[in-house]
């Protein structure tokens, strides 16, 4: 048996071969239509010389190497984060980075007997790194199965060590602010932080608010399943990177909370602008659906994949008059009205509405499938930029406004008064559904995966998307958006979705109810955001909740003024007597 040495020094000389023919592998596997375009590219395993489960840094030396002749996707504006082709200084290497202490208790509050999600508070997530090229060798390695290994503490409590990566498509290629995927349980199968195993501390790539993903997953929580959101604070190496959306990840833990079970199955569906994940039936063949449907659950089998083959069929083909008996066998109908009605309400640029993608999938055991939102940046008209790495900076189109001091706004910054949290967040801010369950991480689920076929379509723009997106758009578009077409075309689903629409745009987006959540999230986030080194204008911010026609405010005020005035939403005349 030959020993540790050896095999670094097999893995050492192979390298070079290796690489030379990884470029053509990858090709082949991507014209494979039985494998998922979005698959990482496998190093782990192959070079975990001392087969322990994890990589030391001679290992992640020689699979970076391996990492760094993968084909590269063509990215717009240069390196990952920044523009033009030049990158910006990282936070850890300027002089005037701000530091934070694990130790420091007025620096760092110990929020005892809080949860991992609670709104209320905003946790401090540490993390360190043996090395200080932590961030080169996240860039290197994203799109493969290797993660960094880091010491993590949440509010200057420890808790182990962690794998740690870098996740993400658009918003990992554009911003140099990164999400982070966390696998807790990386090097220790019963590590857990209030029982989840998976963080997704997500950048708010594109939302100059920070807080349209956890705006929209709290509202989406009071309707439907959906995951948990709330913000923390995240410190690197001791240096500030500012403010995160840390969302739930959604795995066997989710639907236990949600549907009672571990089981199932659950597929992710990645950007697709054709509109061909939309469960559009592309006839009986599974590698006409592998490749636009990313599989989620290992243990899934040739007749899952059949069930969601059916669920297609049915919708493209049962009769109008027979949908109202047959679609509930396949599909959760009555939590597919509220999911359709809280997507368009809510305007999620990357949804079912606006693109037929970026959502989960959920096959119960039953037989049943369920919708469920996902990635949710780019909800309540934020559409693409305009937001952190946006056109002239922070605050989107023309770069940031004056500032206006250390003190913030002035009063009667363009709402009458200065912007106050009402005292508490259950003003307005609904209820979490649910108890905390555990997350089930594996490495493929940490990380974004590639974009599907750009092949235009109805997507983005159209009859979705906009603040003038009807209350009937794609009713009459079985093909690229055939489960809102077959809900539509029965009176009954009609007209329950329609009076969900109605609510949604009645209670939810007027400012009395989303005022105060906002608020509420603008007073607990407020002084990070002013010193994040990635964003730091305190204006801008401002601006994008309560300022210009751009701001959650005013867009909200838009959205729920059209829907409101359109004819499809106004209550039915009551009949005479």
């Amino acid at each position: 048996m030959i020993d540790r040495s050896q095999r670094i020094q097999v893995l050492a000389a192979t390298t070079t071969v290796a690489t030379a023919i990884l470029a053509t592998a990858t090709a082949a596997h991507a014209q494979d239509r039985g494998n998922p375009r979005f698959q990482d590219v496998l190093l782990h395993d192959r070079f975990d010389a001392d087969e322990n489960g994890r990589l030391d840094r001679t290992e992640r030396d020689l699979a970076r190497e391996e990492a760094a002749a993968k084909p590269q996707r063509r990215r717009r504006g240069g390196p990952p984060g920044g523009r033009g082709g030049q990158e910006m200084p990282r936070p850890e290497t300027r002089a005037d980075a701000i530091r934070i202490d694990p130790d420091d208790i007025d620096a760092v509050p110990r929020l005892e007997n809080t949860g991992l999600y609670d709104r209320d508070v905003l946790h401090t997530i540490f993390l360190q790194f043996p090395e200080d090229d932590w961030h080169q060798e996240m860039v290197a390695f994203h799109g493969t199965d290797v993660e960094v290994p880091a010491t993590l503490l949440l509010d200057g409590r420890p808790i182990g060590e962690v794998g740690v990566s870098y996740r993400g498509n658009t918003s990992f290629d554009m911003p140099a602010k990164k999400s982070f995927g966390i696998s807790i349980d990386a090097y220790d199968d019963d590590l857990r932080i209030d029982g989840h195993r998976t963080l997704n501390l997500l950048n708010a790539n594109g939302d100059a608010s920070l807080m349209r993903e956890v705006l929209f997953s709290n509202i989406a929580g009071e309707y439907v399943p959906a995951p948990k959101a709330n913000f923390v604070r995240v410190v690197v190496n001791g240096v500030h990177l500012g403010v995160y959306a840390n969302v739930e990840q959604i795995n066997k833990d989710f639907t236990k909370t949600h549907h009672g079970t571990r089981n199932g199955v659950r597929w992710k569906v990645p950007p697709d602008f054709s509109g061909g994940g939309a469960l559009a039936y592309h006839g009986p063949d599974h590698a006409d659906y592998t490749g636009r449907y990313e599989l989620k659950t290992g243990s899934a089998g040739e007749a899952d994949w059949d069930a969601l083959i059916e669920l297609c069929r049915v919708l493209r083909e049962t009769p109008d008059d027979e949908l109202e008996e047959t679609l509930p066998r396949h599909l959760d109908v009555k939590e597919t009205i509220r999911f359709l009605a809280i997507d368009n309400a809510l305007l999620d640029s990357d949804g079912y509405y606006s693109r037929g993608s970026d959502y989960y999938v959920y096959l119960d055991p039953e037989g049943v499938f369920h919708l469920v939102h996902y990635d949710n940046n780019e909800t309540f008209g934020g559409g693409r930029g305009g937001g952190p790495g946006g056109p002239g900076g922070p605050g989107g189109p023309g770069g940031p406004p004056p500032d206006f001091g250390p003190d913030g706004p002035p009063p009667g910054f363009e709402r009458g008064e200065p912007p106050r949290a009402p005292g508490g967040f259950d003003r307005g801010g609904g209820r979490e559904r649910g108890a905390r369950g555990g997350q089930d991480a594996r490495r493929g689920e940490r990380r974004g995966r590639g974009r599907g076929p750009g092949r235009g379509g109805p997507g983005r723009g159209g009859q979705g998307g906009g603040m003038t997106q009807a209350p009937l758009a794609f009713a009459d578009d079985p093909g690229t958006r055939p489960v809102i077409a077959r809900i539509l075309a029965v009176p009954a689903w009609r007209a329950e979705y329609l009076e969900t629409l109605r609510e949604i745009a009645e209670v939810q987006l007027a400012w009395n109810t989303l005022g105060p959540r906002v608020d509420a999230y603008r007073e607990l986030i407020e002084a990070d955001v002013v010193r994040d080194p990635f964003l730091g204008d305190r204006t801008a911010f401002l601006r994008s909740l309560y300022g210009d026609d751009q701001s959650l405010k005013s867009l909200a005020s838009e959205r729920r003024r059209f829907l409101l005035g359109h004819a499809d939403l106004k209550p039915a005349a009551p009949e005479p007597k």
